[in-house]
């Protein structure tokens, strides 16, 4: 089911998904600053998040190596190094409430999040909105020029 610009509920909620995962990651690099000064035996993780970062990097560039930009030079370097960047603050986010007395940085922490998850998903529509804009000009365009019709 798609809407008029061939916006789709499962590229919607991909996007919110991909937003939720970006507001995750500096709120966890937060959380894991916060964790060096109050329990660095807890950075013990941080080689695993590593290795599972650079995995999962591995697994995202296979996955959609037909997908997005397929022609993408040097794809598994790209996504290795995004994972590397991102598994750490995406395991340290778990952290966060045993960091402080309080539940308000969490608040704000899942505030973030959501805020987040929400500019993803307008970010897709504007996208794909756009694109879809673009599209129909230029078939219409190039419909005009084949048929010798004048604009209106």
């Amino acid at each position: 089911m798609s809407t008029r610009y061939g916006i789709t509920v499962s590229g919607l909620t991909l996007a919110a998904g991909a937003g939720v995962f970006c507001g995750t990651v500096p709120v966890g690099y937060a959380a894991m600053l916060a964790t060096v000064f109050t329990n660095p035996a807890q950075l013990a993780v941080l080689p695993g998040a590593l290795v599972l970062g650079a995995l999962a990097g591995l697994v995202v560039a296979h996955g959609t190596r037909k997908t997005i930009r397929p022609r993408l030079n040097q794809r598994s370097r790209r996504f290795v190094i995004a994972g590397l960047i991102m598994m750490p603050g995406f395991f340290f986010i778990g952290g966060l409430e045993d960091l402080t007395a309080s539940p308000a940085p969490s608040r704000w922490a899942i505030g973030f999040i959501l805020c987040c998850g929400l500019a993803g998903v307008v970010v897709h529509y504007r996208w794909r909105k756009q694109r879809t804009l673009e599209q129909h000009a230029r078939r219409g365009a190039e419909y005009r020029a084949r048929h010798h019709v004048t604009a209106p």
